[in-house]
């Protein structure tokens, strides 16, 4: 399976990469929103997250943009903000038919984030 990570914050990155990579995931991270979504219309990877917080960027346009182009991917969220937005988010996504799997907050639990991982790969 295929993991897409957009995050600006490097050390995210690197958390989802390693952690992913150990379940078995081919995984690419990005930290520009334009470039997650040229990704996208290549070609849908398995599981994208997705920082819905990043500089010049609004995550829910991102959502918006991926659910007209009928991106099919399960798709987790994540937020170094509020919670609420975290579920407002959720909720819009699930409302515009994307496949949301989750919501994270930061800082991010490695053994979460390895459970999840693990539980998308066995149900595949």
């Amino acid at each position: 399976m295929d993991l897409l990570v957009v995050d600006d914050d490097p050390p995210i990155l690197k958390l989802f990469s390693s952690v992913a990579a150990t379940c078995g995931y081919e995984v690419e991270t990005m930290s520009d929103a334009g470039e997650f979504i040229a990704r996208c219309a290549e070609g849908s990877p398995d599981v994208l997250v997705l920082d819905l917080v990043m500089p010049n960027v609004d995550g829910i346009e991102v959502l918006r943009t991926m659910s007209e182009m009928g991106i099919g991917s399960r798709i987790l969220l994540v937020t170094g903000f509020d919670p609420e937005l975290l579920e407002r988010a959720q909720a819009l996504a699930k409302a515009w038919n994307l496949n949301i799997i989750g919501g994270m907050t930061k800082p991010v639990d490695p053994d979460a984030v390895q459970k999840l991982l693990a539980e998308l790969i066995d149900s595949s």
